[in-house]
């Protein structure tokens, strides 16, 4: 057998091949005669057949198989030759040309690409500097207790924060868009999800009431062609719900997970989350600038096998619940291949800067992310037992090292701390 090796691109490489026809050929005769073994033909005592017969009946059948295993063989031994590390199974073709002594043929293999120096040319980079206080805290505590709030049906006027299940549709320039009628739309008054003046108008309504609303779209209306413009709605009210907010109080705590401590312990608790959350956003920002000035200054060829890896895991990431994800479509993932492409290309610039500067992750943080992780949940022993397991904490290590990548290449950096609230970093600041 002989083999040459010439690179394609820095992730892909061809193998050339050629098997001599003598090789095939034993490897023919002694699979036709393990056949000729085992035959079992109609008018003679099994393994008893001529062999001119045997090769008759099963020869093309055993040609098939032997040039399959002479190939297989043959790219095994070239791929140990030439030391190489295939991402994935080779794609194979004819070499043009038939020679009547060997087999000739191509196998085109995607390897890790060569990345050499890492560019990395970042003179600056903005930190978020974001405090927790106390209106902060107050805002969650407003949210659990709207999410434990009951609802319950009453006869009178509805009234502010009031909740209203209502059909409407709109009449605009004179015509009545029942195309787009919205039916048993729940909406509570004062949230401020519909136009100026619709919540507003309904203020007072009850049961069975129905209105017709004259407002005028605002002049920022996401639709110009309606910006500024009047629209009248016709309104339907079907029921008037008022809430039973829960009092603060020891059985509300206890719902809550608080069990000791009182009200003081769920604004320790709720701070201890806002904090955690609050770090990881900025460490989030901070990695987007890294990351982005690391793509833009380092080009790398892409296997393609792993940008379609990485967005076949993108697109069941996506839709987790609403795919067969052991099939994908060439549309499917088009959407995702870009995203696909500036992962791969930053998982494999971080693990050569890792290689380079032989960073591991440092067990002390990896314990400390994980009873951070941990301190999340009612039963933080628990979560510590499963995060340690091997395969959690593989990822628990990966996160660990990413974050020890993001300090190494902010070593010289000039930072600029940039002051933000909370509720800004959120985006949730009214």
């Amino acid at each position: 057998m002989q083999t040459s090796l010439e690179k394609i691109s820095n992730a892909e490489q061809r193998l050339t091949i050629s098997v001599p026809n003598e090789t095939i050929e034993a490897e023919y005769q002694k699979q036709i005669q393990e056949v000729a073994k085992k035959a079992n033909l109609q008018g003679f005592r099994p393994g008893k057949a001529p062999l001119q017969l045997i090769k008759q009946r099963f020869g093309d059948e055993v040609r098939r198989d032997v040039m399959t295993t002479v190939m297989r063989k043959a790219l095994t031994d070239a791929i140990k030759e030439h030391e190489l590390q295939p991402i994935n199974y080779p794609r194979i073709e004819p070499k043009p040309g038939k020679s009547s002594e060997v087999l000739e043929f191509f196998a085109y293999i995607e390897v890790y690409p060569t990345i050499g120096e890492v560019s990395f040319t970042l003179q600056e980079i903005e930190k978020l500097t974001v405090s927790v206080l106390d209106p902060d805290i107050d805002e969650v505590i407003l949210q659990l207790k709207k999410q434990h709030t009951e609802w319950k049906e009453v006869t009178r006027p509805a009234e502010l924060k009031d909740k209203l299940v209502i059909d409407y549709y709109a009449i605009f320039e004179g015509k009545s868009d029942l195309e787009n009628k919205v039916e048993k739309f729940t909406l509570e008054l004062g949230s401020s999800v519909m136009i100026p003046g619709f919540e507003e108008a309904l203020i007072g309504a009850v049961a069975g009431d129905e209105k017709v609303l004259s407002l005028h779209f605002p002049t920022d209306f996401q639709l110009s062609d309606k910006a500024g413009k009047p629209v009248q709605f016709v309104v339907h009210v079907h029921q008037v719900f008022e809430s039973d907010t829960p009092e603060m109080d020891t059985d509300f705590l206890k719902q809550l997970g608080i069990e000791t401590g009182g009200f003081d312990a769920l604004k320790t608790q709720i701070r201890s989350s806002l904090e955690q959350e609050r770090d990881r956003i900025v460490k989030e920002r901070l990695k987007e600038q890294i990351f982005s000035h690391l793509l833009a200054n380092n080009q790398v060829d892409l296997p393609s096998s792993l940008v379609e890896r990485e967005a076949r895991a993108i697109h069941d990431e996506v839709y987790r619940y609403e795919h067969d994800h052991s099939q994908h479509s060439e549309n499917e993932l088009d959407n995702f291949k870009e995203i696909a492409k500036k992962r791969v290309s930053l998982s494999l610039l971080l693990a050569e800067f890792v290689k380079k500067h032989a960073i591991k992750a440092d067990p002390v943080l990896v314990e400390k992310r994980i009873h951070e992780i941990a301190a999340l949940y009612q039963d933080p022993t628990e979560v510590i037992t499963w995060l340690s397991s091997d395969k959690q904490r593989a990822g628990i290590e990966s996160q660990v090292m990413e974050d020890q990548v993001i300090d190494k290449l902010m070593e010289n950096l000039n930072v600029i701390q940039k002051e933000m609230s909370y509720a800004e970093l959120k985006g949730t600041k009214k």
